[in-house]
């Protein structure tokens, strides 16, 4: 691909060789950010979901009790399945978004307008899902771990409201250790991915 002006990206892409990035600029999109971008709040998600280590090992001692033998980082409550979900769309997604930027580059510049705008199409369902759907329910279980900070009787009173208890051991056993780790790795190589994948475009 040929720069035509490096401090202009709009000029670049509308004026550049790449099909891609000129169908990119056109078109509307609720997520303009390039893929390098993306990915990295993609990773800063899967970070944001980690937190659950830290913000359930420092509960009081009256909500730690609320978990079985008083321990929430082994616990595996039914909010926590959310933040599951919510990791795996993250991973799904981040993997959809690297494949587009690999098939993109690996065709170019002899890629075609409707290869590109298939690519752009998977670019952005995958970036709405991952951002906004997977985005809300990471946020959404960290919430309801940073309740417990809350104090014992608003915990309580979580617990006591809801149709069902939010944080009630599940049958599959999925600890809060666990998950928070594995979004934690998850999130340094979706960013390590961005990183390559810039270093690459440049």
């Amino acid at each position: 691909m040929t720069s035509t002006d490096p401090n202009d990206p709009i000029a670049d892409a509308l004026l550049g060789e790449s099909t891609y990035e000129r169908l990119r600029v056109e078109r509307y999109a609720l997520i303009k950010r390039r893929i390098p971008q993306k990915l990295v709040y993609q990773s800063g998600l899967l970070l944001v979901l980690a937190l659950v280590v830290p913000i359930a090992a420092t509960y009081p001692s009256s909500v730690r009790a609320a978990f079985p033998g008083g321990e929430p980082l082994w616990a595996s409550p039914l909010v926590l399945w959310v933040g599951v979900c919510a990791g795996a769309i993250q991973l799904g997604t981040a993997s959809c978004l690297i494949a587009v930027s690999i098939v993109r580059r690996s065709r170019e510049p002899e890629l075609s307008e409707a290869a590109a705008h298939t690519l752009l199409n998977v670019e952005d369902v995958a970036s709405m899902f991952g951002l906004a759907t997977g985005g809300f329910a990471i946020l959404l279980t960290v919430g309801f771990f940073l309740l417990g900070h809350a104090g014992g009787e608003t915990f309580q009173s979580v617990i006591t409201a809801a149709p069902q208890n939010p944080y009630e051991q599940t049958g599959v056993s999925v600890p809060v250790i666990a998950v928070g780790t594995a979004a934690a790795i998850s999130s340094a190589v979706v960013y390590l991915c961005s990183r390559y994948l810039r270093s690459t475009a440049a």
